[in-house]
């Protein structure tokens, strides 16, 4: 069941269409990542979506009522922001009850109520020891739950998050994302999660939303996005290295690096396309070797391969091998759209 229904939404900026025209239904319980590089729209599509900005055109609905000309406060949402926008002179306690606070005369909250519910949502947070403290005194991961509990707190319909781990360091991060996503799913609270960091959408979204240029692109789980990309923009932005990109006659293909190997390794060369591969340089990089060189016919297009550290072949630089692919592996796209086409329409344009 959708709990969010986003119809014709648009956002535009004098001549700038920040949102162009986005459909999109977002299911109960479910964790959705909004993902694209800076500039796409898609925090512009979740501060629509939470009120802070009124769309051009377009309808939002939340529990299948309109709430497109309805204020923040009574949308039924959270948001939790990328500066996670705690007050200092506050102590974690009354950081997470002021919410509930600001709407006591409207939902008639006594003190005994707030209280039992701040110490619910910080135990289910696990920082229920920390409320006496003031944010100065926090680390950046608690600093985050806070942030997370104050918009808890409320038991909203839809909780947002704009870059909530972008202040984190790469190994906080990663426990970030796993406690947020067992949260979320103990909770079983609707999510929308907007991010430019691939890793953070692979790992927590239910599915994933990328956009670019106000458009949604594609929308699907982190495996078919991944395996199956929509158009050329989504196999590259996806993807670390991302999909190798060459031109043929008439169409443009592509090929994942893990799945780029030496033609030695392949258990199936008869469904392989081979190619002709000159490797100019190998970067080791413990469980892997990224292989940079040419292929036959693209000197002009450094391709790469990732080759596991545990398989034992000889790659020496400024030496010829013979690479393969397997066929179900080659993905195609047109040339001047960029969409995903019909590998066997294109057979000739290898």
């Amino acid at each position: 069941m959708s709990l969010v229904q986003i119809s014709g939404l648009k956002k535009y900026f004098d001549a700038v269409h920040a949102v162009d025209g986005v459909d999109l239904a977002i299911e109960e319980g479910e964790f959705l990542v909004i993902l694209g590089p800076s500039g796409c729209g898609k925090t512009t599509l979740m501060r629509m979506i939470a009120g802070l900005e009124k769309p051009s055109a377009g309808q939002i609905s939340i529990g299948g009522a309109d709430v497109t000309p309805l204020p923040p406060r009574k949308r039924g949402v959270s948001m939790v922001f990328q500066s996670y926008a705690l007050y200092p002179h506050m102590n974690v306690f009354n950081n997470i009850a002021f919410p509930l606070r600001a709407q006591r005369r409207e939902k008639k909250f006594d003190k005994r109520a707030i209280r039992e519910k701040v110490e619910n949502t910080a135990r289910l947070l696990e920082i229920d020891m920390l409320l006496d403290r003031r944010p100065r005194q926090l680390s950046g991961g608690q600093r985050q739950r806070v942030a997370i509990a104050r918009a808890m707190v409320t038991q909203p319909a839809l909780l947002l998050l704009d870059e909530p781990l972008s202040n984190l360091d790469a190994k906080l991060r990663a426990n970030a994302r796993d406690e947020l996503k067992d949260f979320q799913r103990s909770s079983n609270i609707t999510a929308v999660f907007v991010t430019h960091d691939q890793i953070e959408a692979m790992g927590l979204g239910d599915r994933i939303v990328v956009m670019s240029e106000g458009k949604i692109q594609q929308i699907g789980t982190p495996q078919q996005i991944y395996d199956d990309p929509a158009n050329e923009f989504v196999a590259t932005f996806l993807g670390s290295p991302s999909m190798n990109i060459l031109a043929g006659e008439g169409c443009n293909f592509g090929f994942r690096p893990e799945h780029f190997l030496p033609k030695t390794l392949n258990d199936n060369p008869e469904n392989a396309r081979i190619f002709h591969y000159f490797v100019k340089r190998v970067e080791y990089l413990g469980s892997d070797r990224l292989v940079y060189g040419y292929v036959q016919g693209h000197d002009s297009q450094l391709t790469l391969a990732k080759v596991p550290s545990n398989v034992r072949v000889s790659l020496d630089v400024e030496s010829d091998y013979e690479f393969a692919v397997h066929n179900s592996d080659l993905k195609f796209f047109d040339q001047r759209s960029g969409a995903r086409i019909a590998p066997q329409q294109l057979a000739e344009a290898l």
